[in-house]
């Protein structure tokens, strides 16, 4: 039996939130941990659940630093897991994308879409 997809979420608004962790949760993924702002992922980077993550879903719209930042920096600091970006927002552009290698879904959110995108992404 292979392990679960292990995610890091960061997302301001609680609600959403729990509802993403609950639905991948269905499909035997887990969504641990969530952090409510970048800033407190970036705190957190050497965290054992950071670095056993298989991949980062990051809001776009957060307090302080956005999600394209934070993945932005991250992609600037090496790091090489997946991202998927998530927002209720007009997508960024294909090249923005591209460029921090990161994919992206609309919110609301269609959990077949993200559930196929999150095995696409970590496969």
């Amino acid at each position: 039996m292979t392990p679960p997809i292990s995610i890091v979420y960061v997302e301001d608004e609680p609600s959403i939130a729990q509802l993403l962790s609950s639905g991948l949760g269905l499909f035997g993924m887990k969504v641990h941990p969530i952090y409510m702002s970048a800033e407190d992922l970036l705190q957190n980077l050497a965290a054992k659940e950071i670095v056993e993550a298989d991949m980062f879903i990051f809001d776009i719209r957060l307090p302080g630093m956005t999600g394209l930042e934070l993945a932005t920096r991250l992609r600037q600091k090496g790091e090489a897991r997946p991202v998927l970006l998530v927002s209720a927002w007009p997508p960024p552009s294909m090249e923005l994308l591209d460029s921090i290698q990161a994919s992206f879904i609309a919110k609301p959110f269609d959990f077949a879409d993200i559930v196929a995108k999150v095995q696409e992404l970590t496969q």
